[in-house]
């Protein structure tokens, strides 16, 4: 049993690898063998196996099938739920995984009740990562909502606090400069958005590559920026 429980996590950690190198479809694989070794060693209900289910969730939102992540990420939080003596940390965590689908299908209310519970989670235990991960993924939210000014606020103490915990060149420091120029753009505050795209796309560079999605969408994100940044002329008017 031991066996297999440690072939399990060897194939989650590198299913986590080709997640981060957008190889969704051999983390799938990867994460699939997982959960049938734990499965039929020890059953469907174990913190392992709510561990792959959050994994499963994770590759279907960054994909952006949110359709398909949500039973993923349904299934990995209710049977941590179900554990006795269930790790609050490790169900914050599959409550913003859940959150996060959630908002790709638009669905905000439960996703903001979900981060907001997290985040009360993370903050007791004064978690400075896993609070800026929060706080950027309620940021984005916001700004979605039109919620500009409090998207901001939230995005730029996420932004600090991941330079804070990751470095500043990390990539997932880029993902919410990213998203906080997002912010800044809405706001029609075009410099300081087109400042955070180019941070961010730098780091994505060195950090991901010149053709990982993640550098391709912040690229295409500072075009649209400097575009909606030059004034448009007004139509001329001729008289009749």
């Amino acid at each position: 049993m031991l066996g297999s429980r440690n072939e399990a996590a060897a194939l989650n950690a590198l299913g986590l690898m080709y997640k981060d190198q957008a190889r969704y479809d051999e983390a799938r694989a990867l994460y699939g063998r997982a959960l049938s070794l734990l499965e039929s060693e020890a059953g469907p209900n174990q913190d392992d196996i709510a561990t792959i289910y959050h994994n499963l969730g994770g590759i279907e939102h960054a994909s952006g099938d949110y359709a398909a992540g949500e039973p993923f990420a349904r299934r990995g939080l209710a049977i941590r739920l179900s554990l006795p003596g269930a790790d609050p940390h490790a169900v914050a965590a599959d409550q913003v995984a859940l959150a996060a689908i959630l908002d790709g299908l638009r669905r905000y209310e439960e996703s903001e009740r979900l981060y907001l519970a997290a985040l009360e989670v993370f903050e007791r235990e004064a978690d400075t990562r896993e609070i800026a991960v929060t706080l950027n993924d309620l940021g984005a939210q916001y700004a979605e909502r039109g919620r500009l000014e409090q998207a901001t606020d939230l995005l730029e103490r996420a932004a600090a606090l991941k330079k804070q915990a990751l470095g500043p060149r990390h990539p997932d420091t880029a993902v919410t400069l990213n998203n906080l120029a997002l912010a800044w753009r809405r706001r029609e505050d075009f410099g300081r958005a087109s400042a955070l795209y180019a941070e961010a796309t730098g780091i994505f560079e060195e950090s991901l590559g010149e053709d990982h999605p993640k550098t391709g969408t912040c690229r295409a994100n500072a075009a649209r920026c400097a575009a909606a940044a030059v004034p448009t002329r007004p139509t001329p008017a001729f008289p009749i």
